[in-house]
């Protein structure tokens, strides 16, 4: 797309487009939650076990890890949209595949190619963040993403669950199609060309080059590690908490799910917070702050829990407390990091959600080995996130400036 000249896009502009891109970003977790209730139904049909049907979404963990390095290179490379539309290609065509699969192992290759496929549409979202904003004006753009983001963990497996009593499995694997084709529509249409070619790297430019600059930037990955504590917090609550709300407290599935549900909305209003505390305090003033909260949260939790009391009512309070802490730390986290990059965003944005994804599946390993009877494990790893956290944001890192040092504008290419 040829660059005619630029505008500040407005606050109603800002909010449409962090809509878009945070669709964009919420089709992967919609991949997998939206499935979910289909499994007892795919391993009648597949005469499979449990860990059959489990590895299709292991796959599906494990191709959005490894696409996200390269798709952002992709997108460094030629432009942000043209990953997009491969990506969604492949993701829509997988999809058609996923529903007409004869096999489980068939359908295990297939959710793979799902994965890396809806990659882009995390990897480049970020990217096209960072190329029109940053610091604050980024924050608010991430943030209006995130109520998208946010509410789909809520939505999709509800989603599921009604559209499993209209339709077979196969079904649900065509819906996620069709929001797949809504997304090259609305990149067509809604999503500016974020990355002019003068800004691509060139062809005859070393890969290996660009990495290095990344891969040596000490604040980047410092911030970065920040925004993978921060998703580190809400996945390993939400891998330990369902057999606490079970075996410690009696509760149906539908009733944790309820408090789940109380949960991810704290998460949501705290990331709309963010941008304006960032905007007062800074990035690292606004970590250090909510790390040192989380840490004060988890000391009286763990004071209560060796007087005895641990009780449903004090679980969902420190809970409320973890998710708001967790929301007001991603934004700012994420932004402080890619503040760091002046060029190969791309790259950049899929290191950053490579780290995010790896922090995230070791806590939630540590969690699954630990015992579930008490609250002991899961306060102790998010404890010790809270306390790695305050250590990262102890030392210097992006965007550490005072509070109103001027940010980017906010710019569209038409």
């Amino acid at each position: 797309m040829a660059e005619t000249g630029t505008q500040t896009i407005s606050r109603s502009s800002m909010l449409h487009l962090g809509l878009v891109l945070g669709l964009l970003s919420a089709i992967g977790p919609i991949s997998i939650d939206l499935y979910l209730p289909a499994f007892p139904a795919m391993a009648r049909e597949f005469e499979a076990s449990p860990d059959q049907v489990q590895m299709t979404l292991s796959v599906f963990f494990f191709a959005l890890a490894v696409a996200q390095i390269p798709v952002g290179l992709f997108g460094d490379r030629f432009g942000r949209k043209l990953p997009l539309y491969i990506g969604l290609g492949l993701f829509v065509a997988a999809s058609i595949a996923c529903a007409a699969s004869t096999g489980i192992t068939q359908l295990i290759l297939l959710r793979f190619m799902q994965g890396f496929g809806i990659c882009a549409g995390t990897a480049v979202s970020r990217a096209m963040i960072r190329d029109l904003a940053s610091g604050h004006h980024a924050a608010r753009l991430m943030a209006n993403s995130f109520l998208i983001i946010g509410i789909s963990p809520i939505l999709a497996p509800l989603a599921g669950s009604f559209l499993m009593t209209v339709l077979p499995w196969r079904g649900l694997f065509l819906v996620l199609a069709l929001i797949g084709v809504s997304a090259v529509f609305l990149v067509r249409f809604y999503l500016p060309e974020s990355l002019p070619p003068s800004a691509r790297i060139k062809r005859e430019t070393s890969i290996l080059s660009h990495y290095s600059d990344i891969l040596t930037n000490r604040r980047f990955f410092e911030s970065a590690l920040v925004a993978g504590i921060a998703t580190i917090i809400p996945y390993t609550y939400v891998t330990g908490a369902p057999f606490i709300f079970t075996d410690m407290f009696g509760l149906s599935s539908m009733e944790f799910s309820f408090l789940l549900a109380i949960n991810a909305l704290c998460s949501i209003v705290a990331t709309q917070f963010s941008p304006g505390l960032m905007r007062i305090w800074g990035p690292k003033v606004l970590l250090r702050r909510v790390g040192l909260s989380g840490v004060v949260a988890t000391l009286v939790l763990g004071v209560i829990i060796l007087m005895g009391e641990e009780n449903l009512l004090i679980f969902m309070i420190y809970s409320m407390f973890v998710f708001l802490f967790a929301g007001l730390m991603l934004t700012p986290a994420a932004v402080a990091a890619l503040d760091t990059i002046k060029q190969n965003v791309g790259a950049a944005t899929g290191v950053l959600g490579t780290i995010q994804l790896m922090c995230t599946a070791g806590a939630s390993a540590a969690i699954s080995w630990l015992p579930e009877t008490t609250l002991v494990p899961l306060a102790g790893i998010m404890g010790s996130a809270f306390v790695l956290s305050c250590i990262l944001t102890s030392k210097r890192m992006a965007g550490s400036t005072a509070p109103g040092v001027a940010d980017k504008e906010i710019k569209r290419r038409d």
